[in-house]
């Protein structure tokens, strides 16, 4: 049984890690998700109810295709509109201000840069920048050389590109200077981008920010298709209250989506048919995410993420060699008072048969 508190249906924070990676905490987090946002507030819509119905009338004034019946309420007379002959279809005014504020957004493009920060890529960083600084300060020495030898004792730089100060250094080191591991991470992010066709999906997301005030995408992995970034519909998510525009205080988000059975056992292997065959009798809850169809192939999977922590627990061992062994232990390990090891253990045996020898 998972404990949750008397005002809220989430389960408890404190408690063991084992419980939190279950099965059954995962659950009740799901579980409590589809209670705040599907099931709560009957009467006046649910809290999914008011966000859907929020984000498609602000899409249809984006559009120029929103309602006119606000516009009949004020002209009319007692509700009489028979001697009006007007044409109610709005003039689409606002899409031209969308389109060109979302284009405006979109064309600024951002490069991918990877800076490397390991030990060892820092370090051919920093000897790099050394040998250049070198042969900046023995420039007039290393120029005698080169004229009266004919030996090119440069390092790295072309004499003619090398800095002429420390500011000049900088600049080369973050224009001209690049690892082959940081290159070789800005390509395969940008093949990433390209395979997912993100300039697309961009501009998806800047038009919703624009419209509705929000913009999401969601980037996953399957064993299928590798790195995966897709568009999420903001009408489709559910998060935690927030104080911040950036949603940086969540402490849960999640996304309803409908998606077919083969797209589901593609992400999700591991479930049997007997697993898909339960699934498959839980139809769609709430207005369009119900299925249309009436088929059994189309079902609907909530993805959230759910903000924890877990206590890291190590213990010290001293080994045969006078050595100091890290091992990890669950966080419900308690130590004894006295922890002896085995040669403690030993040394006192032997001081005792010691003393018994000398009363014998």
């Amino acid at each position: 049984m998972i404990n949750t508190s008397t005002n809220s249906s989430f389960p408890s924070q404190v408690v063991p890690v084992a419980e939190k990676l279950s099965l059954e905490y995962g659950l009740q987090v799901g579980q409590a998700i589809e209670y705040e946002w599907f099931r709560g507030g009957r009467v006046n819509g649910t809290r999914w109810q008011k966000g859907f119905q929020n984000f498609n009338r602000l899409r249809l004034y984006a559009r120029g295709e929103q309602p006119v019946q606000k516009y009949k309420d004020e002209l009319s007379i007692n509700g009489d509109l028979s001697y009006l002959n007007l044409d109610w279809k709005p003039v689409p005014i606002i899409p031209k201000f969308v389109d060109i504020v979302v284009n405006g957004i979109s064309s600024k493009k951002y490069d991918i840069k990877a800076y490397a920060q390991d030990p060892f890529s820092q370090k051919e960083r920093t000897n790099y920048a050394s040998s250049i600084l070198r042969d900046m300060l023995s420039k007039p020495l290393l120029d005698n050389i080169q004229q009266s030898l004919g030996v090119d004792v440069y390092n790295v730089v072309d004499p003619a590109n090398l800095p002429q100060s420390k500011e000049e250094l900088e600049v080369h080191m973050q224009l001209n200077y690049k690892q082959s591991v940081e290159i070789a991470e800005e390509e395969v992010i940008n093949n990433v981008l390209d395979f997912n066709k993100y300039e697309l999906i961009n501009k998806r997301v800047v038009e919703d920010i624009v419209t509705v005030g929000i913009g999401a995408v969601k980037t996953s992995f399957n064993k299928a298709e590798g790195v995966t970034i897709d568009y999420v519909n903001p009408s489709n998510l559910v998060y935690s209250y927030t104080n911040d525009p950036n949603f940086q205080d969540l402490y849960y988000v999640g996304e309803i989506k409908s998606i077919t059975l083969p797209e589901l056992k593609k992400e999700f292997p591991n479930l049997t048919n007997e697993e898909l065959k339960k699934i498959q009798k839980y139809p769609g809850r709430e207005g369009y995410m119900r299925n249309r169809n009436n088929d059994d192939d189309l079902v609907q999977v909530m993805y959230f993420e759910y903000k924890s922590y877990i206590d890291q627990v190590f213990k010290v061992k001293n080994t045969d060699n006078g050595l100091e062994k890290v091992l990890e232990k669950p966080d419900t390990f308690n130590p004894p008072e006295s922890d002896i090891t085995l040669i403690e253990c030993l040394e006192q045996l032997k001081y005792c048969l010691q003393v018994l020898k000398l009363w014998v």
